[in-house]
């Protein structure tokens, strides 16, 4: 697979972008009105109770930069990401497109998450994205063992729910952000999610949602509302906390904000 395959129309990206400002410009960079999409299990797994997923998410605009993803490589490996894509609306949109198919076609025949995005960044810097960038979670889970390999360019640290309700940050950044650096390798690490444990993914535009007063709601509050939640099924969770993000800053959305929650069955 080569860059100019996959990125064999840039000047449209281009056109885009100024289609996308020219649309700030005139809404003067309001927000979408849109609430929460509802929590929704996807792909949907039907017959899988070693686990379970979930996401929720509320975009800026009416298209997100924000994008998420899980599929299954074999019957034991769960693969699932979350990415943010810099920028709002069409491009950002458009580039997260292009990053979905890209993550499922590179890890076909990747050894690694972080081979995987080793090769993803090669395909991004080799196509001049000039200042697009992308941070980006990359987990692969084996459903047997609880056992979860991963690789983190530049996105914020997950959470971990174990099974009494505390809240910890999980894991490590194990490089920087996609598309800017010519990267020789990514490097990544692996942990193991216990039986009962959850697992949060999110995007910049959960923590660094703003109150009126400009405070950002931050770490510790997540954390907070994590532990808060944490007795409830995985998908009423991700809901609350949306819906509480949404009241923080008053429904005046700057940024996507999404979650992705993975909870270890047996």
């Amino acid at each position: 697979m080569k860059a100019n395959n996959l990125w064999n129309d840039v000047d449209a990206l281009s056109r885009l972008a100024l289609t996308d400002q020219n649309f700030e410009r005139q809404s003067g960079g309001a927000s979408s009105p849109r609430g929460p999409l509802p929590p929704s299990a996807f792909p949907p797994f039907k017959n899988r109770t070693d686990f379970q997923i979930h996401t929720a998410e509320s975009p800026a605009r009416m298209v997100s930069g924000d994008y998420h993803d899980a599929f299954l490589l074999g019957e034991d490996r769960l693969v699932f990401v979350i990415a943010d894509v810099s920028g709002k609306g069409v491009p950002a949109a458009l580039l997260r497109g292009f990053l979905r198919s890209m993550i499922r076609n590179v890890s076909t025949y990747s050894d690694s998450p972080g081979d995987t995005l080793t090769r993803v960044n090669r395909l991004l810097y080799d196509a001049s994205l000039g200042p697009m960038y992308v941070t980006i979670f990359l987990g692969w889970y084996d459903t047997k063992s609880g056992a979860l390999r991963y690789a983190n360019a530049g996105h914020p640290h997950p959470y971990r729910v174990d099974r009494t309700g505390r809240a910890s940050k999980f894991g490590e950044v194990t490089g920087p952000i996609l598309g800017i650096l010519d990267i020789e390798k990514y490097d990544g690490q692996e942990e193991v999610l216990g039986v009962g444990e959850r697992l949060l993914l999110y995007t910049d535009g959960i923590t660094e949602a703003r109150a009126t007063n400009g405070e950002f709601l931050g770490d510790d509050c997540l954390a907070t509302m994590l532990q808060e939640h944490a007795a409830e099924p995985l998908g009423m969770m991700s809901e609350r906390i949306l819906e509480s993000v949404n009241e923080y800053q008053n429904n005046e959305r700057q940024d996507d904000a999404t979650l992705l929650a993975l909870q270890r069955n047996s």
